[in-house]
């Protein structure tokens, strides 16, 4: 029986023959990550032992939680990062460059089972492009960054099969949502592979969405199964055509609802962008609702492209000034409000509808602030009609 893409690359990366389920393995890591968010734990738990990077080549760093500087303490932390990025000879990217998962898939090398990991919950995103990216905590990731390679227990393979066209109105986040919403509970510590007719007709950037949502369920890891690799038994068949829009009301990711049911539900904020859907085609969607109404006057809403190339590709097709023009405001690439460190967080009463990958209370803010989690058509749609 030939091995599936997920046990194949596996078991390369741990340099056995096959493996399985539970098995303690050790495996070669191709990219280490880290950020401005992860970063002061990760620097305190360093600081404990005396080695040095094992190739800082292969280690990127991106400063995109809190920047510019909203507070000295988060500036003096910034210095000592890249001065750690220095001397273990790290790539760093501390510029505005943009967020992690974008400047992963914009400016390092990637390719189909490569292993990645890194202190963020969403390094997953990485796996558009089959990669197998897990998910530590900055303690974990020091023996990885001195070693280059990561003690694990294998986790169990899920693969679910999606076929269909989309309707109109529904947007790639909508399939995450909804994968979420309907078979969340079977993919907590379980690695995700993606297949089926649909990834023939998404972009990158829709696998991107994709993958990097399903961490929201507990999935180890979430990646798309390349073209010609074996998926393995399809667990979950889905008929992407039977998905409406879908939206996470609070108080978790998992709680998913049709839009409709939640309609006029009144909001007063609007937040779009980021590494779940700050990439060009969702700057597109977004444009194309605001061309034809303005923003509401009760809301604000806030657009973060997720990197430099984005804002610049924004620039120059004209969407920047439509988007400004019609009442909107456009931050620099990065996080933008999402950490809850700075532009635009949520005060108690504000109502939200964003693209952001959490909706638990006091993420953006406030505890006494409600999230919604929704796609970009969803979020410009309400941020115009002042509720959804």
């Amino acid at each position: 029986m030939k091995a599936t893409f997920y046990n194949k690359y596996m078991s390369k990366a741990a340099g056995v023959e096959k493996i399985s389920v539970g098995n303690e393995v050790e495996i070669k890591v191709d990219l280490a990550l880290a950020h401005d968010g992860t970063g002061p734990k990760l620097l305190e738990a360093w600081e404990k032992q005396s080695e040095k990077v094992y190739d800082g080549r292969r280690v990127l760093l991106t400063v995109d939680h809190a920047f510019p500087a909203p507070t000295p303490a988060e500036r003096s932390f910034q210095r000592r990062f890249s001065q750690f990025a220095e001397a273990q000879g790290c790539v760093l990217y501390n510029h505005g460059e943009g967020v992690l998962h974008q400047i992963v898939a914009e400016r390092a090398s990637l390719w189909p089972g490569m292993i990645i990991a890194g202190a963020d919950g969403h390094v997953a995103t990485a796996g558009a492009f089959g990669a197998l990216a897990f998910a530590l905590t900055p303690e974990e990731l020091v023996p990885v960054l001195t070693s280059g390679r990561l003690k694990m227990k294998v986790p169990e393979l899920v693969t679910i099969g999606l076929e269909g066209e989309l309707q109109p109105e529904v947007l790639p986040r909508d399939i995450a949502l909804y994968l979420l919403g309907k078979i969340g509970g079977d993919l907590k510590e379980k690695a995700v592979g993606l297949t089926g007719p649909l990834f023939t007709s998404l972009s990158a950037a829709a696998c991107m969405t994709i993958c990097n949502f399903l961490p929201e369920a507990g999935a180890v890891t979430a990646f798309v199964v390349p073209a010609g690799e074996e998926a393995g038994p399809i667990k979950h068949r889905v008929d992407v055509s039977m998905i409406e829009a879908m939206i996470a009301a609070p108080p978790q990711p998992i709680n998913v609802k049709p839009v409709s049911e939640l309609a006029g539900t009144k909001i007063n904020v609007a937040i779009a962008g980021g590494c779940s859907a700050g990439r060009l085609e969702d700057m597109q969607i977004i444009a194309n609702v605001l061309e034809e109404y303005p923003v509401h006057s009760e809301v604000t809403f806030i657009v973060t492209p997720a990197s430099r190339a984005v804002t610049k590709a924004m620039d120059k097709l004209g969407i920047s000034t439509l988007i400004r023009e019609r009442g909107a405001v456009i931050m620099p690439p990065g996080c933008g409000p999402c950490p809850g460190k700075h532009f635009g967080v949520l005060t108690e009463g504000d109502v939200a509808i964003t693209t952001t990958i959490k909706n638990t209370p006091g993420r953006i803010g406030s505890n006494q602030a409600d999230i919604y989690l929704a796609s970009p058509r969803t979020v410009a749609q309400a941020a115009v009609k002042g509720m959804i």
